[in-house]
Parts: structure tokens; C-alpha cells; sequence
């Protein structure tokens, strides 16, 4: 990773991770960097963007982001966190990116993607949706899947089954590529809990779950 983006990570990690969501940073941007080499994304864009659109998390109480995990919260309760969140994250990432007096043209472009990165409805550019996708991409990764079944006490194959059938959504996407690396790391979850219940029936998580 260029030296540039490597200094917009130190400059954002105090921020990150503050949803009781160890790794989604790190592993987003992971995903980012697959999509960029395959779907010849700008890496000046994408990367600086999937590594500061959640740094907005940083400004709210535990119990206002918690509103996005409470099964009870309405979908105005949720969209009013969301929308706040994102606010902050343009906050902070307009503020890192000055510091660093990066390009002003790839710089309203970035904050453009993480104004809107969760409420936006369809996709404004490639850069966007890639940005967008490697975010989703988290919940299919072992650390993503791992907390959402600790989280909501999901049985893993329920778990599955859910976020199998986002995969081909009209609109969840942006391109074929993060559906097969979604699909791809779907099978791994399955192996995974599978082997678990099998070697661990007592002692597994998995097993535990739900």
C-alpha cells in the first residue's frame, strides 16, 4: 500500500472500530484492495474513502449507535443514527484529507461516497460502488460473521441463509466480482461452522449459537 494511504490509516485509526466491531476497518479495506485490482477501481479514491467512512461511529454514545442493532428500533430511529454517522465521518475524513493537503478533485469525490455510504439508494459511480461493496463485503468475513452471530445470537446456518440471499438483491452489489467473493466467503463460513459442530459439538460457538 502507497505510503499515502498507509498515513491517512495512522491519521484515522483513533477513530475506528467503534461499534463493537473489531477488524471492520482493517478488513473492509482488505476487500477494497481486492476490488481495485480487479475491477481497476482509482485506488486514490476507493482506499482513502472505505478507510474513513466509518470514522463517524467515533462521534456518537454506545447508546445511540446501538439503535442500529436493537431489533425494536423503527427504520426512522435507524436511518436518523445512520445519517448522523455518515455527517461525522465527512467530518472527519474532509479534516484528515486537508491535513494532508490531498488532491482537492479525488478529495470531493470521497467525501461525496461517504456522505450517502449507507443511505444512498443505487450507485453514483464504480468508485462508489466498490467503496460500497467492500463495506457489505465485512459481514461476509469470518470476523464479520463471527460477531453477528455473537451479536444477535444467530444460529449460523440461519445467518447463512440471510445474507446468502443478498447476495443476488437488485441493488446490494454493484458487480459480478463482490458476489463471487461473497459467494466465496460464504462457502468458507459454512465449512467453518460446519467443521466446528462436527469437532466441537459442546465447546463450539457455532454450535452454542442460537
Amino acid at each position: 500500500m502507497k505510503k499515502i494511504y498507509t498515513h491517512i490509516w495512522e491519521k484515522a485509526l483513533p477513530y475506528q472500530d467503534k461499534r463493537d466491531d473489531a477488524g471492520h476497518a482493517f478488513i473492509t479495506l482488505e476487500f477494497a484492495k481486492q476490488l481495485v485490482d480487479l475491477e481497476q477501481g482509482k485506488a486514490d479514491v476507493i482506499l482513502p474513502a472505505i478507510i474513513l467512512h466509518d470514522t463517524g461511529w467515533s462521534q456518537l454514545s454506545r447508546a445511540e449507535w446501538l439503535v442500529v442493532f436493537d431489533t425494536d428500533s423503527t427504520p426512522e430511529q435507524e436511518m436518523v443514527v445512520r445519517l448522523r454517522h455518515q455527517e461525522e465521518s465527512v467530518k472527519i475524513a474532509q479534516r484528515v484529507l486537508q491535513e494532508m493537503e490531498y488532491p482537492s478533485i479525488q478529495t470531493v469525490e470521497i467525501l461525496e461516497i461517504i456522505a450517502e455510504h449507507d443511505t444512498r439508494q443505487g450507485f453514483i459511480s464504480k468508485n462508489e460502488g466498490l467503496v460500497r461493496d467492500a463495506d457489505k463485503l465485512w459481514r461476509f468475513s469470518k470476523t464479520g460473521f463471527d460477531a453477528d452471530v455473537e451479536r444477535f445470537k444467530f444460529d449460523p446456518h440461519f445467518l447463512h441463509d440471510k445474507i446468502h440471499n443478498q447476495i443476488d438483491r437488485d441493488g446490494f452489489f454493484s458487480c459480478d466480482t463482490s458476489r463471487e467473493l461473497a459467494t466465496l466467503e460464504l462457502e468458507r463460513r459454512k465449512r467453518e461452522f460446519t467443521n466446528a459442530a462436527l469437532t466441537h459439538p459442546k465447546d463450539s460457538t457455532y454450535a452454542q449459537a442460537g
